[in-house]
């Protein structure tokens, strides 16, 4: 089974922690969070952590395990978001049956997106929602993950593959009794607002929204209830670029880079993670970061990855900055 904290994330989450040790921080703000995997690593050793996205299913993910400090679903729960529901919530996906799902596991997604977001348990409570979402995101990467090959049976049924995600995100619910926030909200206008002690900058690279996953992408058509969908828009266009957009040009790429940095002037620890395809290089990210702050430390991590055929690995390099 997938598990929610799979990924270069988890591997980087605990590094990061060792680049950290000769540093006092209390706060950590993760602009552009993604499934929140680092995020929630961060609130389990006791910091306060905010996030933002604008990716719906992220901000959900991390409403579930980073602003979620009680909420768990009970068999209650589990069983409105599994009752059938009616004949035409059954074809919302349609589009997907023997493409991306089977049709049966297209049918359930249907179904399991009207009993979440019609039924009242999770309209009057967002944290329920999320955490009911979740499960769904986390079903979809596991489907996703075994269809790529060819769209098969399963050994366990729709119903009992979610009910296994339920009891998986229950068992990560912890309060580390800080008031930890996620945010669906532009990170440049957040950023500005939440001066936290540590921003962890992991910025998407030139490619933007364009370069997730297939699991992230379903997972985004799924919440929005549409069968595809253009990343490249999740951005709106505006006369300055943003970190998201999809770049041609590096130079625009670059701004938009040296903008988000300005924006974050408020947090006294830059965490920036540099990554082989992020589209700009290590070098001019150090002098767009020297130009600002202070860099303190610099650290690389080579992070293993599978192939067709092989196991490969990226470099990732962390770059932290004081403010002077």
């Amino acid at each position: 089974m997938i598990n929610m904290l799979e990924s270069s994330r988890k591997s980087l989450s605990g590094w990061l922690w060792e680049e950290l040790a000769d540093l006092e921080f209390s706060s950590v703000y993760d602009p552009f969070c993604g499934p929140a995997r680092t995020a929630s690593f961060f609130k389990r050793r006791g910091y306060q952590v905010l996030t933002s996205d604008l990716l719906q299913s992220n901000y959900w993910m991390a409403k579930a395990l980073v602003e979620n400090n009680q909420e768990v679903l009970t068999p209650t729960h589990f069983n409105i978001m599994v009752t059938d529901s009616s004949k035409e919530a059954g074809f919302y996906f349609q589009p997907w049956a023997d493409h991306y799902f089977t049709k049966d596991e297209t049918l359930q997604l249907g179904c399991w997106w009207h009993n979440i977001h019609t039924h009242s348990t999770f309209q009057q409570n967002p944290i329920l929602k999320s955490m009911a979402l979740s499960a769904v995101y986390l079903t979809i990467a596991y489907w996703t993950n075994l269809n790529k090959g060819y769209l098969q049976p399963k050994s366990m049924r729709p119903q009992e593959v979610l009910r296994h995600y339920v009891q998986h995100l229950n068992a990560q619910v912890y309060d580390n009794k800080m008031p930890n926030v996620a945010y669906y909200r532009d990170a440049y206008d957040q950023a500005a607002e939440l001066p936290a002690d540590v921003a962890l900058i992991c910025p998407p690279g030139q490619q933007g929204f364009r370069n997730s996953s297939r699991r992230t992408e379903l997972a985004e058509c799924w919440t929005r209830r549409v069968a595809q969908i253009n990343l490249e828009n999740v951005i709106k266009a505006e006369s300055e670029p943003k970190l998201g957009q999809t770049f041609s040009d590096p130079k625009d790429y670059k701004r938009a880079l040296q903008r988000f940095l300005d924006a974050c002037k408020g947090n006294r620890l830059w965490l920036v993670l540099h990554h082989e395809r992020l589209g700009i290089s290590l070098a001019d990210l150090e002098s767009q970061i020297s130009q600002r702050r202070t860099i303190w430390k610099k650290a690389s991590l080579e992070v293993p990855y599978p192939s067709a055929d092989s196991t490969e690995t990226s470099t990732e390099t962390l770059i932290i900055a004081v403010a002077e």
